[in-house]
């Protein structure tokens, strides 16, 4: 547009000698007003621009784990060092920086960047300090992004006049940083991508001098402290040290970086004793004395002792959401995350970034993901169903995300470990291929994630001549062995034995089931489980002669690591009327989230 605008009014100027001076100024009046509307156009046009916000993930060299390219903008792999003869770079893990590369492929809107340096990454003082040297290093540069089809370089040196790190450093350090981003820049070109990871303070680097030559800044609003405070608080309280995520911005900005191009940092990690290294939510077990706590000044998530000292700081997706938030606000760039190895099975933090600033625009948590497993045309796809539209009217609420299958056997391997919660509606454990078992042991005996079954999902042992006896499952459902049922349809009442767990909180002392056909099995799992109900076998309706004696029908089994119940009924969809049952399992599935 710009360039049409200007001819168009200009041509209506006439200038001559009689009037040059009168068309002057009517022509200086056009030109101021031809650029008014054309800095208008641009700043317009930057503003739109600038609504789209960056993820940037680190990626180690020292990991496995291929990253999801859709859920992020760009990826910096960790790390090159700079070589022990100062002239250029030494890349760590080479093949594993070709795959990740190669993520451009499938996904190109992604931006592959070269991160170099790290905490006790030295050699910079030396590169730098020299003119040819840096020159050097740079061409280096040059030359890795172009054989490995990379988009930039990002300078991790922490820090320019610090040795804190066991590195060399000299005064001269934050002045020679300076060159080295102009020599990089100057080798890069204006096309290809240089930015840099800085402490929070914002210290050691002038960037009045070099923010020209940087894309963008990632501020490392992490590691500001060790227990009892907490090493990434989004605002200053009671468990902040020194310095905080929000404060750690505010210098930067002041220093005279523009908002713009400033991506906060989120650690996807936790500081603190080893022992709670991993601490992922619910499922792990925590030790005994140690809780959970939430800080609403700080912002963030920890743990506490029975003293109420903070132990272990870390982020959740409710904080990371929040902090999304804060970028948003606040006109930044984007978020920055270290690392993607650090996530949970299921990838909660980095699509809660995803969400947050690439899709909705605002803070947002990533759902909880459910794999409902129900089979279709059989009596019972209508409790099924029911469950399923329970499910999806509350997704909103409870945060979910409902995936419903009707077989595991075409699955791929492996695919289980992206779900909070395995919920089997109707799916008997003969029907599974080898490959799902294999999935499905290592999912609940690592604890990735819950379990919630239905009525068929106790149907083990060679019968109807399905198929042979899943051991494993069967000592998972308490040692049980199917052997009978009430093939007509009958009404039952539960007793619960224990109404202080979860599950079965503020219930009535008994639930009347309707139409249900009440499994017999070989013992009774008791010895092996903690039962909460068990079926009053004078209560049938009609009678029926098919017993048990002592006869568990919702239990669960505390010596597994998921959390898990088994819930004997599930046949009939009129179930979801009854209001004791619905809210059952509404806390079955709180308590399998850990809501």
């Amino acid at each position: 547009m710009k360039y049409r605008l200007f001819p168009y009014i200009c041509g209506q100027i006439t200038i001559s000698p009689t009037n040059i001076m009168m068309k002057t100024l009517h022509l200086r009046t056009v030109l101021l007003l031809c650029l008014l509307i054309t800095a208008s156009a641009s700043m317009a046009g930057r503003i739109e621009k600038d609504k789209e916000k960056v993820v940037v993930a680190y990626v180690t060299s020292w990991t496995e784990v291929i990253p999801d390219p859709h859920s992020m903008t760009h990826i910096n792999y960790a790390f090159a060092l700079v070589n022990d003869s100062f002239d250029g770079i030494r890349i760590s893990n080479p093949e594993r920086l070709h795959r990740i590369a190669a993520l451009k492929k499938d996904a190109p809107h992604l931006r592959v960047m070269l991160s170099v340096g790290g905490w006790g990454a030295g050699n910079f003082s030396e590169m730098a300090a020299s003119p040819k040297l840096r020159k050097a290093f740079a061409k280096d540069c040059l030359k890795a992004v172009e054989e490995f089809g990379l988009d930039g370089i990002d300078i991790d040196w922490e820090y320019p006049t610090q040795n804190s790190a066991g590195i060399s450093c000299s005064p001269d350090d934050t002045k020679n940083f300076t060159l080295l981003m102009r020599d990089l820049r100057k080798a890069l070109g204006s096309k290809r991508l240089l930015t840099i990871a800085t402490v929070a303070s914002g210290e050691y680097i002038d960037f009045p001098s070099c923010i020209k030559y940087l894309d963008f800044v990632n501020v490392m609003a992490y590691d500001m402290g060790n227990p009892p405070v907490h090493h990434a608080p989004l605002y200053s309280s009671p468990i902040t040290g020194w310095m905080s995520t929000s404060k750690a911005i505010e210098s930067h900005l002041q220093k005279g970086i523009p908002a713009r191009k400033l991506v906060m940092g989120m650690p996807f990690y936790g500081r603190g004793p080893k022992t709670y290294d991993y601490y992922h939510g619910p499922q792990q077990k925590l030790p005994p004395g140690i809780s959970e706590r939430w800080s609403d000044k700080a912002q963030v998530p920890y743990l506490a002792n029975q003293g109420d000292t903070l132990v272990y700081g870390y982020d959740n997706t409710r904080s990371l959401a929040i902090k999304c938030q804060y970028v948003m606000d606040h006109g930044l760039l984007g978020g920055m995350y270290w690392e993607y190895a650090d996530d949970t099975p299921q990838g909660d933090k980095r699509r809660t970034l995803q969400l947050s600033l690439m899709q909705h625009k605002r803070g947002t948590e990533a759902p909880q993901r459910i794999l409902a497993i129900a089979e279709t045309g059989n009596e019972h796809e209508a409790f099924s169903r029911a469950a399923l539209a329970w499910l999806q009217a509350r997704k909103d609420s409870l945060n979910i995300q409902v995936d419903h299958v009707t077989s595991l056997r075409d699955m791929p391997a492996g695919s289980l470990q992206q779900y909070h919660l395995i919920l089997q509606l109707d799916y008997p454990p003969y029907a599974w291929s080898d490959e799902a078992k294999a999935d499905f042991i290592q999912y609940i005996e690592h604890g990735t994630g819950a379990y919630i079954g239905f009525h068929h999902a106790s149907l083990l042992g060679d019968i109807f001549g399905a198929g042979p006896m899943w051991d494993w499952f069967s000592k998972f459902m308490g040692g049980i062995r199917w052997k009978g049922y009430i093939e007509k349809p009958t009404d039952g009442t539960i007793c619960l034995e224990d109404r202080t767990h979860p599950v079965t909180a503020n219930l009535p002392d008994t639930i009347r089931i309707p139409q249900d056909e009440w499994y017999t099995y070989h013992s009774s799992p008791r010895p092996n489980v903690h039962v909460l109900a068990h079926v009053d076998e004078h209560s049938y309706s009609p009678a029926s002669s098919v017993r048990m004696g002592d006869h568990p029908v919702i239990w669960t089994n505390p010596s597994i690591p998921a959390r898990n119940v088994y819930f004997q009924f599930g046949h009939s969809a009129s179930l979801f009327q009854q209001p004791a049952f619905v809210q059952m399992f509404s806390n079955a599935i709180r308590w399998a989230l850990g809501k």
